[in-house]
């Protein structure tokens, strides 16, 4: 089936980091396409061979933050993955806190093995991009 990156995204950051993964994985002979939560089947995961998670991060330094509410309930709807490798990365206007640390719980709970995260500011969410996709890559051949 290929790769899924699929995003949650509300101004737009982290479609733009979707899409450059997306690309970056192709370049490097990766069959992958980017996605909306919203227009994507949780159950369609299950055939991926890989499966890239991207949200925006929701919440307030004060009371606490975290992965966005719809890639919260994408998960949720997640069946049992088993097998399949996965990455998160979230984009961030102040602190990223546990967003990452969250979603890997969530995935692994599913039974994906989470082969790489990172973190992109939302003031250049393709920064390190390059990076990212290298260390998932990398981490799935060894």
């Amino acid at each position: 089936m290929g790769s899924m990156v699929v995003y949650e995204s509300r101004s737009g950051h982290t479609k733009k980091a979707a899409e450059a993964i997306a690309a970056a994985l192709q370049a490097r002979g990766v069959e992958a396409t980017a996605t909306a939560v919203s227009a994507t089947d949780p159950a369609s995961a299950s055939g991926a061979d890989l499966l890239v998670l991207g949200t925006w991060v929701e919440g307030f330094i004060v009371v606490g933050v975290g992965p966005a509410r719809p890639a919260r309930q994408w998960i949720d709807r997640l069946p049992q993955v088993a097998g399949t490798q996965a990455a998160v990365f979230c984009t961030y206007g102040v602190s990223p806190r546990g967003t990452l640390a969250t979603m890997r719980s969530a995935l692994e709970a599913r039974g994906a093995g989470v082969v790489g995260e990172a973190a992109f500011s939302r003031r250049d969410p393709t920064a390190g991009v390059e990076a990212f996709v290298e260390k998932i890559l990398a981490a799935r051949s060894s």
